[in-house]
């Protein structure tokens, strides 16, 4: 499930309440927040298909820096199809 701690396909935590997933149906990234309570679940704030759209979310939620920013460049290329072609199969 998405909304919690041991979710499999979280692409990079961004501070300790807010990472970015790859949605479980595999058609987007998820930028999530974690509820306010340690055992809360994680919430979908922004959902998105290409990265320069996920970036620009990330920086106006004041939780990328220069470090991850660069992280997330190159990890993930411009669109969620690239991403998804290109991804190893488990």
């Amino acid at each position: 499930m998405e909304s919690t701690d041991s979710y499999d396909d979280v692409i990079i935590q961004l501070a300790p309440r807010w990472r970015v997933i790859t949605c479980r149906e595999q058609t987007q990234w998820i930028v999530q927040k974690k509820e306010a309570s340690h055992a809360g679940p994680w919430r979908g704030v922004s959902y998105h298909t290409c990265r320069n759209s996920l970036l620009r979310t990330c920086g106006s939620l004041n939780v990328l820096s220069a470090t991850l920013e660069d992280q997330l460049l190159v990890a993930l290329p411009s669109t969620f199809r690239e991403y998804i072609t290109e991804r190893p199969r488990s």
